[in-house]
């Protein structure tokens, strides 16, 4: 599917990405009470948001986040998630999965399958958009924006020198 010369709707620019996430931010601080927070960016959009939910909160949470990044393109998930495992301590802490879009949920049930297997924790996932039609049996807790979408549709952040820039709904000619 290239996105190429294929019509578009502007969800979110940038502003509004930012008073998003900051909200979302509030969410996760006041889930989170007196509890440390590690927030686990999945893939390149997943690990954008992340750094930038890093940045914004510092003034939310009385001790910043502790922060990871998983690429699930990463050939040798076992190892990735092993070392993430190590470097970073998982116990007591509320553990917060980050990704753009959720869609089917494929993406984030296999996040959770490999990085946070036989790990005692409390984990939540944190979306920009969530565009319903799931099917695995994965909730975000934390969502900025449901969008009812057709299946001709997609969601899709753009980043701008590696920041989220704007979400884009392009929609597609079905075939007849």
């Amino acid at each position: 599917m290239t996105m190429e010369n294929q019509p578009y709707i502007t969800l979110m620019d940038n502003a509004r990405i930012r008073r998003t996430l900051k909200r979302m931010i509030y969410q996760i601080a006041e889930k989170a009470r007196e509890r440390d927070v590690l927030l686990v960016g999945l893939n390149e959009r997943g690990a954008a948001m992340t750094k930038e939910m890093e940045s914004l909160m510092q003034n939310a949470l009385d001790c910043p986040p502790d922060v990871a990044f998983f690429n699930l393109d990463d050939k040798n998930l076992s190892g990735v998630a092993a070392s993430i495992r190590e470097d970073h301590d998982f116990m007591g802490k509320m553990v917060v999965l980050v990704d753009d879009v959720i869609f089917s949920g494929k993406t984030m049930f296999t996040a959770l399958q490999k990085l946070l297997a036989d790990l005692e924790c409390t984990v939540y996932i944190a979306v920009l958009i969530d565009r319903g039609h799931r099917r695995m049996p994965v909730q975000a807790e934390f969502v900025g924006r449901e969008i009812s979408t057709k299946p001709n549709e997609h969601v899709e952040l753009i980043l701008n020198e590696g920041k989220a820039d704007r979400v884009l709904l392009y929609k597609f000619k079905q075939d007849a």
